[in-house]
């Protein structure tokens, strides 16, 4: 597995000052671990995008941290915890774990869903259970991603169990072996799909359903003078 590989500086500014790093091009950053008291550090942005990008939740990083003085040290981590703005979307502040390698962790792995199932392409509907899952390893061993070939869904209603996920060495999946991962369903007869439009209200019903819904909260709210005279001064 390719090796990646970050770099951050040691930060000595907080708080509203971050907002200069952010102009810089930098996001503020802090690492933490079970052994490891919380540093604060700074990281390129356009350089962690590119990280991210590779590495997501699961990949460990080299990252290298740097001092006022150009001293350097290399820590084993994962990205544990992203902000990102409301607006841009754009990653503002980062949190990263350091790992210990002989020591076991859990994480939650994205399943990546492959091929082309006949149930579905005979007008079946495939319907996800779940789109991660949760396992424990070395981090060494942490997969980056699960794929699930959905070409084995060939009938109605057939359903891809956690027991039916690949086996990984060394990698125990924390959840029961008869949960649900994906399952295609028949499709609708056109009773049950008049059925289902049916149950769909117009905007006018919506509408009235509201005010009337409104007008008796309303009727609820009203106190009698007798309540009144009995309320608390606050």
């Amino acid at each position: 597995m390719e090796k990646i590989i970050l770099e951050a500086q040691k930060r000595v500014i907080f708080g509203k000052k971050n907002k200069k790093l952010r102009k810089e091009g930098l996001i503020p950053a802090v690492l933490y671990g079970r052994k490891t008291s919380p540093i604060p550090l700074s990281v390129g942005l356009k350089k962690f995008q590119d990280v991210y990008k590779k590495a997501g939740d699961t990949d460990i990083i080299d990252l290298i941290i740097k001092d006022e003085d150009k001293n350097e040290e290399t820590k084993k981590v994962l990205i544990y915890e992203t902000a990102n703005h409301f607006l841009s979307g754009q990653p503002i502040h980062v949190d990263f774990y350091e790992v210990e390698m002989d020591k076991p962790i859990t994480a939650h792995i994205p399943l990546t869903f492959f091929g082309e199932s006949p149930a579905v392409k005979a007008g079946g509907v495939l319907v996800k259970a779940m789109n991660e899952i949760e396992v424990e390893c070395l981090p060494a061993d942490l997969p980056h991603e699960i794929k699930i070939d959905i070409s084995e869904l060939k009938e109605f209603n057939q359903t891809f169990y956690v027991k039916d996920l690949p086996a990984l060495k060394r990698v125990k999946y924390l959840i029961d072996i008869n949960t649900p991962v994906v399952t295609v369903n028949e499709p609708l007869t056109e009773e049950e799909l008049e059925a289902e439009l049916g149950k769909t209200k117009t905007v006018e019903e919506i509408k009235v359903e509201t005010e009337e819904k409104k007008e008796e909260r309303e009727d609820k709210e009203v106190v009698s003078p007798e309540d009144k005279s009995q309320e608390k001064p606050e």
